[in-house]
């Protein structure tokens, strides 16, 4: 593997600092795509996502009017992803790492594919280097380098490598922002409704606002509040500045930033940082075990139905549910008004009564 140089190090190291800040995934995908060729060569980078279920595909670009026909492109992408020689080795060996596709075959011998033939060839992209940010046998996502000419250096490989870490936690950081956006209209809507676990703090650890959610999960997993209403628990400051250390590292490319994750006796909870200039953004996202429900199926409630009756036995709110099962308060409230229905009963209440005494004779 070929080492960076110290200039490459400096470029890779600012990429990554700016890598970090809070995004959607929309403005994730536009700002890799466009920040790539400032530490990589080449002559426009590509976003894919294949859908290989459904066969289809999205192919993003950073040349505006590139593609005529983005679904067109995005659909052979898709149907021809099992012959893809750089898809297959992805899939193959779940190994994601920077690859080529004179790694795989000679230049001639791909030429002559079908894939060559309908999607490269009319896109004159004769060279390629691509990583994998996502692997599954149902979804992947790709990102890519193209140029003309000669073949991709060693040192464009070496810093792919290098970063795909680092924007794997970014797409996952960027997927959780979105996710966070679609349950709720606004940030705004928000932090007046409380739902959203989230604290703002500063670089020193200092508490701007915390939403009630995030202080009731810090209670929940044994954070104790240092003396001082307004300063973090020691063991999250202590994180805190663990992940700021790393940030601000310059001799060597950042170690990749990862989430704390809190054991707790009914869940996990996970908290994420992100940086939005100078302020500092704490994320956090409690994965619940969900309780026993299959003491309701002599009710004819559906596995959804049993679930969400199990959580509100439990003193659930709807958008609690709606946060632990990835649904909208709406569509929980929408499936009580069947499971009502299906027990006899007009309110939430007394739905929760029978599934107490019915989990109470089902033990």
């Amino acid at each position: 593997m070929e080492r960076l140089s110290g200039n490459q190090l400096r470029q890779v190291s600012e990429f990554l600092l700016d890598l970090y800040q809070l995004r959607t995934h929309e403005e994730f995908t536009s700002h890799v795509i466009a920040a790539l060729p400032k530490i990589t060569e080449g002559e426009f980078t590509s976003y894919n996502e294949i859908n290989h279920r459904h066969g289809s595909g999205t192919f993003k670009t950073d040349v505006p009017g590139f593609l005529k026909k983005p679904e067109h492109f995005g659909q052979v992408l898709a149907e021809e992803a099992e012959h893809h020689p750089i898809l297959k080795y992805f899939q193959k060996t779940q190994d994601g790492s920077a690859v080529t596709f004179s790694d795989f075959m000679a230049d001639r011998e791909f030429r002559e594919t079908l894939l060559s033939r309908e999607f490269y060839q009319p896109l004159q992209i004769p060279r390629i280097i691509g990583l994998a940010l996502r692997i599954g046998s149902s979804h992947s996502i790709t990102l890519a380098r193209h140029k003309n000419g000669r073949e991709f250096g060693e040192h464009t490989r070496t810093t792919l490598n290098a970063i795909r870490p680092h924007l794997r936690r970014a797409l996952e950081n960027a997927l959780a922002v979105t996710q966070m956006q679609n349950q709720l209209t606004a940030m705004n809507q928000v932090l007046e409704e409380g739902q959203q676990a989230l604290i703002s703090v500063t670089k020193e650890g200092r508490i701007r606002f915390i939403t009630p959610s995030a202080q009731r999960l810090l209670k929940q997993y044994d954070f104790h509040a240092q003396a001082g209403f307004n300063q973090l628990p020691t063991r999250l400051k202590d994180w805190l500045t663990h992940s700021q250390l790393q940030l601000d590292r310059s001799d060597d490319v950042i170690s990749e930033l990862q989430p704390l994750l809190v054991q707790g006796e009914l869940g996990c909870l996970t908290i994420r940082l992100i940086v939005k200039d100078s302020h500092y953004l704490l994320m956090l996202e409690e994965r619940q075990a969900a309780p026993v429900a299959k003491v309701f199926e002599a009710f004819g409630l559906s596995t959804r139905e049993s679930e969400i009756l199990s959580w509100v036995s439990q003193g659930k709110t709807n958008p609690e549910i709606g946060m632990i099962l990835g649904i909208s308060r709406r569509t929980v409230q929408k499936h009580l008004e069947r499971i009502y229905i299906k027990l006899g009963v007009e309110n939430r209440t007394a739905a929760a009564m029978v599934a107490g005494t019915t989990q109470s004779i089902g033990r």
